[in-house]
């Protein structure tokens, strides 16, 4: 499998697994990475759709999203969950390690982060997963939007540590090469929430 990886200047102070969305590691998800790794994080976007079809990278028009969602389908989560889990150990060295993921990456970054308890950034997908029936702890970080109203009922109910921010946009609105989509305010915003909660949770934190 591979993927993209961005190096902070200095060493680490901890690791992100950036998990695309059903578009690949296109240049949104580049750029979103390189962002992580000037605030100190070792950034790894790893490309899940390896094991079915090789350097997917898609843009957003129709043909891109029926593409996208088929190559979704056919890995399915749990194996997208596995990947995921495999990437984060791979950087463990950086330090503590929390999941933030992207559309459908979302859903895939929810399902690991059960299995490792790890802190977890879900922009959109939150409705696309079962949460296991026990109550959690782990520190969850959801970005919503307009057209996913009410998608985080279930875990408002089973995760205890879950914050659920909603902007007065479209998914998608941290695209930043999709013009009918992409927010500037609200994208820079909802980085600037994220940094804070990587900064709380793994920064400089023993593991």
């Amino acid at each position: 499998m591979n993927g993209w990886s961005a190096e902070p200047d200095d060493k680490p102070v901890g690791g992100v697994v950036l998990v695309h969305e059903f578009f690949g590691v296109n240049g949104d998800m580049r750029q979103i990475a390189e962002r992580y790794a000037e605030d100190g994080y070792l950034t790894v976007v790893p490309a899940l759709f390896d094991k079915i079809q090789r350097e997917v990278e898609l843009g957003y028009a129709p043909e891109d999203i029926l593409l996208g969602s088929r190559l979704a389908t056919e890995i399915g989560l749990e194996t997208a969950a596995e990947l995921v889990a495999t990437t984060v150990d791979a950087i463990a060295h950086a330090g503590n390690v929390a999941i933030v993921g992207y559309g459908w990456g979302g859903a895939v970054a929810l399902r690991a982060a059960q299995t490792l308890s790890a802190p977890c950034i879900v922009y959109g997908g939150v409705h696309d997963v079962f949460w296991p029936c026990e109550q959690s702890s782990i520190p969850i970080l959801v970005h919503s939007s307009n057209d996913a109203l009410g998608r985080e009922s279930l875990l408002r109910e089973k995760v205890l540590n879950l914050n659920v921010l909603t902007y007065p946009v479209e998914s998608g609105f941290y695209r930043v090469s999709d013009a009918q989509r992409h927010q500037s305010e609200c994208a820079d915003l909802a980085l600037r929430k994220s940094l804070e909660f990587l900064r709380a949770h793994i920064r400089g934190k023993a593991h």
